[in-house]
């Protein structure tokens, strides 16, 4: 048999869930290539904070023992300003990063492959959800030799949102719509050994890209989508509180259940599958002031939730679904944000801007959380300033590790 034709059987394999994936490097998609070795470079998506300089990708170097520890060792120009750089993900070969922007309708597609420590624009595609209506791309989540993305606004701005598919090349092969009567989205994710796919919801550009006091917060979503992954068909449609944001499948093998953080309800919802394929929502517990991002630790027991609005980071042991336990509190420091957990659940790195129009601070950083069987600490040696730039602060967002 050729190559090609073993590499394409393999890749329908991992997509009907035949071919087991790698433990969590939480919380990427599962098909991702997971890091076979401790982290090197810390990439950080960066928007410039007045919006008059270029946005751009920083490089960290997270080496340990490296003489540029903690240092921010390059910057990737993105070659354009007022982007709102967001959320970004790997390819399923880890070879290339799809950037989204809130703002731009852009998406950068960018090599860290080919030297991991000065990335490179490949290609940008402009407006890559027109073809299917779609405006604000917001989640990149691999699949085996695609991307699929989730889209916050129709074509205008408004609604409805909604999914599309492309090749890893950046063509668009398919678009996923979502029902009309829960047209709000945000998040996705898969859990191939169970066939599932969740969809989440937030708001759309026209109000979200107004100042947090402006916003209409009756026009935010309260659903999860709950769909057969193969047949792209939803299964389900559950209530949750205000803003459901990311969605999180246990990590436990052929388990039916996952987590989301519901930002405008200042809690963390469960939703659960039984044997008959009924799917049920409910509050797991409350948490701080605007739970913003949600990461979990490899072992499946614990949950980290980043309270925006209560400046600290909240780590819920739920190896008990009925009685989830607050394990440990962290305050890193104004409104944390974004957080990424390493494959061995030992450290977190931490950004703290959430969106332009939503920040109330401008001293922007990345620091690094240990996470011991206590709970987690704050590492008060890593310390990444984000606000000594030759252009001024920059907002960081996203991270990922190589």
């Amino acid at each position: 048999m050729k190559r090609s034709a073993v590499i394409g059987l393999v890749c329908v394999a991992a997509a009907l869930g035949f071919v087991t994936v790698g433990n969590a490097e939480t919380c990427l998609s599962p098909f991702v290539k997971r890091l076979d070795r401790p982290e090197k470079f810390l990439y950080v998506y960066c928007v410039d904070a007045d919006a008059k300089d270029n946005d751009f990708l920083a490089v960290v170097d997270v080496a340990r023992g490296s003489d540029s520890y903690g240092k921010i060792t390059y910057q990737l120009d993105l070659g354009t300003k007022g982007n709102e750089t967001h959320h970004f993900g790997f390819t399923d070969d880890r070879t290339h990063i799809w950037g989204m922007t809130l703002f731009a309708n852009r998406v950068f597609i960018i090599d860290v492959a080919s030297d991991p420590a000065k990335p490179k624009v490949v290609k940008i595609l402009e407006e890559p959800g027109a073809g299917a209506g779609f405006a604000s791309p917001h989640t990149p989540y691999a699949l085996p030799g695609r991307m699929m993305l989730s889209f916050l606004s129709a074509k205008d701005g408004g609604l409805p949102a909604g999914l599309a598919v492309f090749r890893n090349d950046g063509t668009m092969i398919e678009k996923l719509a979502l029902p009309e009567d829960t047209p709000y989205g945000y998040d996705v994710a898969i859990k191939p050994d169970i066939n599932r796919m969740v969809t989440s919801s937030f708001t759309y550009f026209n109000n979200y890209k107004n100042p947090l006091a402006k916003m209409d917060f009756k026009k935010f979503g309260n659903d999860l989508l709950v769909w057969d992954f193969r047949k792209r068909t939803v299964l389900a449609k559950l209530k949750t509180g205000g803003a459901p944001l990311e969605c999180r499948w246990s990590l436990t093998k052929g388990t039916n259940h996952g987590f989301t953080n519901c930002a405008l309800d200042n809690s963390l919802w469960v939703w659960e599958g039984t044997e008959d394929g009924k799917y049920s929502a409910r509050k797991l517990c409350d948490t701080g002031k605007l739970p913003a991002d949600l990461r979990q630790s490899p072992d499946d027991r614990y949950l980290f939730v980043s309270c925006f609005a209560s400046d600290e980071i909240q780590q819920w042991d739920v190896s008990d679904l009925k009685n989830p336990k607050l394990h440990s509190t962290l305050k890193p420091g104004i409104q944390p944000n974004m957080m990424h957990v390493t494959g061995d659940g030992k450290r977190m790195y931490i950004t703290n801007s959430l969106l332009s129009t939503m920040d109330r601070s401008e001293d922007f950083w990345v620091k690094l959380a240990r996470i011991t069987p206590e709970g987690m600490k704050l590492d008060e040696t890593f310390h990444v300033d984000l606000t000594r730039f030759k252009t001024g602060p920059a907002r960081g967002h996203d991270m990922l590790l190589n």
